[in-house]
């Protein structure tokens, strides 16, 4: 079986492990319980905001109660099989069937180990959707600040550019890993001063193994993770590379793209366990940009929905969450004179990119923040960048400009680079400058050749006489021996064959550039550390219930005892009731004379020598004989069906 990863599975992720006739009984499903005519597939349908709203409305109490405890005691909407039973021992039999009604829905879906350990999990599309029904409305916890308030942890300038800071580190250094996959201290210091996260803000992480990492250097590590994980960066026979190709795909997002990955990594990775840790996620995800929100108040909403954080929920909130987001630049802390806490979202991070740098005739460059990263990636190229909160500044540099020159760019690539971005015109001083920098870099040039090597003299002598050839003979170097252009190399090769020749042409490999290919190692990808969870090792199963599945003692009873309301011989009667208790079924009977009523048996006993059954009714709790009942049946639920 294929795995998949439970935490925080989308919708079409799991329904790819599902065939298309299971797919199709769940539609089906669908249509015949609330009758939809929507031509929309199974994956839409489940992301459908109007759909699940039409599942929440028409759910009976049962079905309700089961999405309840989904979203408010399951971590990322995931249980194991035993903890689900744990969770609805009291009522095992009503809850069971709800919980096989939404399966058949596609609401919930069943995973399993390799080893038959089997486990249900809400995706995240329809946990997110169901959460907000439960949830008060965002705006209870919204508030107007005069001021902006005090926090004794100051923000980062954003993870975005604490991750490009590293990126451009790692491409002009080497930077070598120990064997135990770490960086050594003095490298890692010369790293760590490039952040704005500090050990400060990623402290409160203690989510194993993390809970085991030295506290000094945690940012470095938590960077370097998600770097890995980005696959931005792979580390590569003891050294850290750069992948251009992911880098260029990451630098080429919109804000918004890039802030939504960044977001959806970090709480997958980093956001602690629980239910109401998910609930108080999407809460945050609920209130727009700049509005400032007072943490008490939703905390008692958390509360109010039926979620149950703990004492010091506010403590844990801020250290193992708050400040980690405030550290990669995403909100902003404050706290009053009482010592409330407020916070709310930084729109920086997801503002569109469209401004440009300004560039004096000394060379001296500023970069506002929303300069598109693409473009700051290629000045790096020629200037050392320096970081003073959200805005950049550089300074065009002679030494790294001949090094770019001599790595095989053009003077015109440099013009193009400065003027792509550039917010006005580029000041012709600069451009004689760059000029003069230029010429001097072209006083000594290396070029990438090929040596053509002959077997006597006479084959240089003969080609001579042939102007075919002509063109490839310009740097003779001995009788036997000359060099041609990497371009030249093909056509070389066809001209000899032209004329009988057939050359051995020796295998090569092109010299790469600042990567090791295109496809990261999916290790790498993994990150640095990977993070403990219930969910590890279950895979999506490709299964469709059957509708009284984990009911088998229900479906076996006779059908004389739960469609016929008749008398039975004593020892029937008591078999009967006795069933009923176990199975927590109600009991419609009557005694002689009397009216029907209806009941579910609590106990059944002799006493004084006669057998007595204790009946849950609308009354509360009676004793009756069975002596005296004249007729029984057992009543099985219509939920059931």
């Amino acid at each position: 079986m294929k795995e998949a990863e439970v935490t925080g599975v989308r919708v079409q992720d799991s329904l790819e492990y599902l065939s298309e006739t299971t797919q199709q009984a769940i539609l089906v499903e669908q249509t015949k319980r609330f009758g939809i005519a929507s031509e929309m597939d199974l994956s839409s349908r489940l992301q459908d905001p109007q759909f699940l709203g039409q599942v929440w409305e028409q759910a009976g109490e049962l079905e309700r109660t089961v999405i309840r405890l989904f979203v408010t005691s399951a971590s990322r909407g995931f249980f194991s099989k035993r903890s689900w039973e744990r969770e609805i021992a009291k009522e095992h039999r009503h809850l069971s069937v709800a919980l096989t009604k939404l399966r058949r829905l596609g609401l919930i879906l069943t995973v399993r180990k390799m080893w038959s350990e089997i486990g249900y999990c809400m995706p995240q599309e329809v946990r997110e959707q169901m959460t907000m029904y439960l949830l008060p409305e965002a705006s209870e916890a919204f508030v107007s600040l005069s001021k902006t308030l005090p926090y004794y942890i100051s923000a980062g300038r954003g993870i975005h550019l604490d991750l490009f800071g590293l990126l451009v580190f790692i491409r002009d250094n080497q930077v070598p890993v120990t064997q135990k996959g770490t960086i050594h201290r003095r490298m890692s210091q010369k790293m760590m001063s490039l952040l704005s996260l500090s050990d400060e803000h990623v402290k409160g992480l203690v989510l194993p193994p993390l809970d085991q990492e030295a506290r000094e250097g945690l940012c470095l590590t938590v960077t370097l993770d998600l770097a890995l994980r980005l696959g931005l960066v792979q580390m590569h026979e003891r050294r850290l590379v750069i992948q251009p190709s992911q880098i260029r795909c990451w630098l080429a997002q919109s804000p918004p793209e890039r802030w939504e990955q960044l977001y959806d990594f970090i709480t997958q990775h980093y956001l602690p366990h629980g239910g109401w840790w998910d609930a108080f996620a999407e809460l945050m995800k609920q209130v727009q940009l700049d509005q400032w929100c007072f943490l008490d108040k939703q905390l008692s909403m958390l509360e109010k929905a039926g979620f149950t954080p703990p004492d010091d929920a506010k403590r844990l909130i801020l250290e193992q969450w708050l400040h980690l987001l405030t550290g990669l630049g995403w909100i902003q802390l404050g706290m009053d004179e009482e010592h409330r806490i407020f916070w709310r979202w930084n729109s920086l991070p997801r503002l569109t990119a469209e401004e440009g740098w300004f560039v004096d005739p000394a060379g001296a460059i500023t970069i506002p923040p929303l300069v598109p990263l693409r473009d700051v990636w290629e000045i790096s190229k020629l200037c050392q960048l320096q970081f003073e909160g959200p805005l950049i500044r550089g300074e065009l540099q002679a030494r790294m400009l001949q090094t770019f020159l001599s790595s095989g760019g053009t003077e015109q690539q440099v013009m193009d680079i400065i003027r792509s971005a550039c917010a006005h015109p580029m000041p012709e001083v600069l451009a004689e400058v760059l000029s003069q920098w230029a010429k001097t870099a072209r006083q000594i040039q290396m070029e990438p050749c090929f040596r053509v090597r002959t077997a006597h003299p006479g084959f240089i002598e003969e080609w001579r006489q042939i102007p075919d050839f002509c063109p490839f003979l310009t740097q003779i170097i001995s009788p036997t021996d000359f060099l041609i252009a990497q371009d030249q190399e093909s056509a070389l090769i066809a001209t000899l064959r032209q004329f009988g020749y057939e050359p051995q042409v020796l295998s090569h490999t092109p010299a790469v550039s600042g990567g090791i290919g295109t496809q990261p190692d999916l290790q790498a990808r993994n990150g640095l550390f990977l993070v403990e969870r219930p969910w590890d090792g279950y895979a999506v199963e490709n299964t469709f219930p059957e509708q009284m599945e984990g009911m088998p003692e229900i479906v076996s009873l006779p059908k004389m005892w739960t469609q016929h309301f008749q008398s039975y011989h004593p020892q029937s009667l008591r078999d009967l009731f006795k069933r009923a208790t176990e199975l927590q079924l109600e009991v419609e009977f009557q005694q002689k004379g009397k009216d029907r009523l209806q009941g579910t048996p609590l106990d059944v006993r002799v006493e004084m020598g006669y057998w007595m059954v204790t009946m849950e009714t609308k009354t509360g709790k009676n004793r009756y004989r069975l002596d005296d009942f004249d007729r029984v049946r057992i009543v099985v639920p219509q939920y059931l069906y």
